[in-house]
């Protein structure tokens, strides 16, 4: 890490000077490698000829998947052949120059590699473990942690959740681990290996029901909630809204003060009781009025309620634009939608500033370097 001062009033990453040398191949180790590259570090992708796997998955734009340019905006790229003396000979070369090394597990350390490196291997179980052996898919890691277990309705079968949710937390684990071994470094001078899977970090997303297990061996189910909570179905989205408070606030917002004047809803206890037919009056009050209107009238009330919102509802909502979440990132090879960070620090920059590189770019990169 640099360790040369700062002109005062430069807004600088926390990462500058970091060189990070990304060989792997999952959701989860790209993604800590964007978040290493999203806080400044210099994060140069080590791919094969035919491109990272990534490349190739789901819906793609000019050839590579949307999958690939989020995993990857603010990095450099290098094609490695293996069977290349030239490639062979440049690999080790970066590897002597890097801070960090984020590999899949399974793979060897690289030569070269000084005593400072912070090596991170990125893996789906831990080694030795159980399921040390398995082969495992997004969708197998959100089932065998529980989530798919809590998700859906009770007489049907679970739900999916959509995206890379489980490998994105085992990216953060990631991210953080080797932020944290830099940070140790400083004191010791030395590295240090760390490792971080998509199963223990899926266990962590579901601590409180490991933890209500532990405690009275109840665990989640898909039955329905037992509180306050109502989907209700408005004109043109749905909505979701959990009255635990300010009730009086709901009943005004839909319209149906005469709920209030009813004995049978008098207390919190009666509304429990009775709460399928009170979800049933709330939705015909509902059903033909905006979601956006009944989530504003309610917030101001200070009643928990939310729209159900698809991508590009999100795209266009104003929290996202007055929280700036999307940014467009520009380079050689084009520009790039990219969400623009995750977190901020106050005086620093903590946002990817460059597009993903493009797979024709790299070769030439790696040509150039090996010569």
């Amino acid at each position: 890490m640099s360790s040369s001062p700062e002109p005062l009033g430069r807004a600088v990453s926390p990462l500058e000077g970091v060189v990070v040398l990304d060989l792997s191949t999952s959701v989860a180790g790209q993604y800590a490698g964007r978040m290493l590259a999203m806080n400044g570090a210099d994060v140069v992708l080590v791919e094969p000829p035919g491109g990272t796997p990534t490349r190739h998955r789901g819906p793609r734009a000019d050839g590579d998947s949307f999958l690939f340019r989020h995993l990857n905006q603010g990095k450099r790229s290098i094609v490695h052949d293996p069977g290349s003396a030239a490639d062979r000979s440049a690999l080790r070369e970066l590897a002597g120059r890097a801070d960090v090394i984020l590999r899949d597990q399974g793979t060897e350390a690289l030569g070269g590699a000084g005593e400072q490196l912070i090596d991170c291997v990125v893996g789906d179980a831990p080694e030795g473990s159980l399921y040390g052996g398995w082969q495992f898919s997004e969708m197998i890691h959100q089932a065998l942690g529980g989530a798919m277990k809590t998700t859906g309705l009770a007489d049907r079968a679970p739900l999916y959740g959509i995206g890379e949710r489980a490998s994105y937390a085992a990216g953060t684990t990631a991210y953080i681990s080797v932020v944290s071994a830099l940070y140790e470094r400083r004191r010791s001078g030395t590295g240090q290996r760390v490792n971080a899977t998509v199963f223990e970090s899926l266990a962590a997303m579901g601590q409180n029901l490991v933890s209500q297990y532990s405690y009275n061996g109840t665990h989640g189910t898909r039955r329905s909630y037992p509180g306050f909570l109502a989907m209700l179905r408005c004109a043109d989205a749905w909505i979701v809204l959990f009255v635990i408070r300010n009730w009086p606030t709901v009943c005004r917002v839909l319209e149906c003060e005469h709920l209030l004047d009813d004995a049978r809803y008098q207390t919190s206890a009666d509304r429990l009781r009775h709460w399928e037919e009170i979800v049933a009056v709330l939705q015909e009050r509902a059903a033909g009025r905006r979601a956006d209107e009944v989530v504003e009238a309610c917030q101001r009330g200070r009643v928990s309620v939310e729209k159900v919102s698809g991508l590009g509802d999100l795209l266009e909502s104003e929290q996202w634009r007055i929280r700036r979440v999307m940014s467009r990132v520009r380079g050689p090879g084009g520009e790039e939608p990219a969400v623009r960070s995750l977190f901020t620090i106050d005086g620093a920059v903590t946002e990817v500033r460059s597009p993903s590189p493009r797979l024709p770019a790299a070769r030439s990169e790696n040509r150039r370097r090996s010569a």
